[in-house]
């Protein structure tokens, strides 16, 4: 397959980041509207202070200082709900982080299912505009059963959104933005045909499964090896599991896209350089960006991470920063056709 051309490839990336700058400013004004106070639930507003078919709760905004005299009165009665606080919904301290979600999720909706800028297909484009709004939907609905699950259960006066995101509104919204673009690709409602398509004989399939397996488990250990050692040397999050899924999930995505062994590595040289090059530049932006911002973690070498969490503990982003970003360049390697075999490849093959 032809690669996407350079103007093509640097357009996609530009309408990609500018979107994701945009969802996450959005979750950054929902904490600057906060300020130093927090939002609590209103239960002078109906039954428990819950509207629209019991999802979203009716919201007040209270001094830290009064809600925490509130709450430390002996007068149960008295204590108020907090929802949210400042920094519950964008997670600038680990910004970088925060920032390569979104920025997977737009890269899936744009140039796999709309196939932007050069893959789309006037016929089916209602169709894919249509399954991006589905999923957008979904994604929403989903989150604020969450949200409303997490209220119901969590029932000590502390945030609900940290309950539910782990600190950060933004990872779980746009987690859900991607986990159902994957769910209506794999259905392929985006680019149903009125020409149906004759399935493949399983007959005529070669298993590979044993190569497949021990390449599968040699990555698997090679990254279960890195994660230790990153932990240890807290340059990962204390609970490894969280660190490790994405790990586990960058294994099984590099297979896909570059095969599942050397053989095949090796003929795609561009894609994978591409994959770790994108990712080395995304460090040192995100870098530079805490540098010139003061206010926006980068999740490594964190000046902000130090002082909310101890020097120690500054680059406990690092393990997260550095899988999430091989992942949105591996896939950005794919959406611009450069996963393939290079034509030297092709041509000895």
């Amino acid at each position: 397959m032809t690669p996407m051309s350079l103007k093509n490839s640097i357009l996609l990336l530009v309408v990609v980041a500018l979107c994701a700058t945009f969802s996450m400013r959005i979750f950054q004004g929902f904490d600057e509207m906060m300020g130093d106070q927090y939002w609590v639930v209103d239960a002078t507003q109906g039954d428990h202070g819950w509207y629209m078919m019991g999802i979203l709760p009716c919201l007040k905004k209270m001094p830290k200082n009064e809600v925490l005299a509130l709450n430390t009165d002996a007068d149960q009665t008295k204590h108020v709900i907090i929802y949210a606080q400042n920094g519950d919904f964008a997670g600038n301290s680990v910004y970088g982080i925060c920032y390569g979600i979104p920025f997977i999720m737009f890269l899936i909706w744009f140039a796999f299912i709309l196939g932007f800028p050069d893959k789309v297909d006037p016929y089916l484009l209602p169709k894919r505009i249509f399954t991006v709004t589905v999923i957008m939907t979904c994604s929403i609905i989903a989150n604020l059963f969450l949200m409303r699950i997490a209220a119901d259960f969590a029932r000590e006066p502390m945030a609900r959104v940290a309950n539910v995101a782990g600190n950060h509104a933004s990872l779980l919204f746009h987690n859900a933005g991607i986990w159902f673009a994957i769910l209506f690709s794999a259905l392929g409602t985006h680019g149903h045909s009125v020409k149906e398509v004759k399935p493949p004989d399983s007959r005529n399939w070669v298993s590979q499964a044993d190569e497949k397996f021990s390449w599968m488990f040699t990555l698997l250990a090679a990254v279960t090896i890195m994660e230790i050692f990153l932990v240890k040397n807290k340059f990962a999050l204390p609970d490894a599991a969280v660190d490790y899924s994405v790990w586990i999930i960058w294994v099984v995505i590099f297979m896909r896209m570059f095969g599942f062994s050397p053989k095949y590595w090796v003929k795609r040289g561009k894609g994978i350089a591409l994959m770790f090059g994108g990712t080395a530049v995304t460090l040192v932006v995100f870098y530079m960006l805490e540098r010139a911002t003061g206010t926006l973690g980068a999740g490594f070498a964190s000046p902000v991470l130090a002082k909310a969490l101890g020097a120690e503990n500054q680059n406990i982003g690092l393990s997260a920063m550095i899988s999430i970003y091989l992942i949105f360049w591996m896939e950005f390697a794919a959406a611009i056709r450069l996963n393939g075999p290079s034509k030297k490849a092709v041509e000895k093959f």
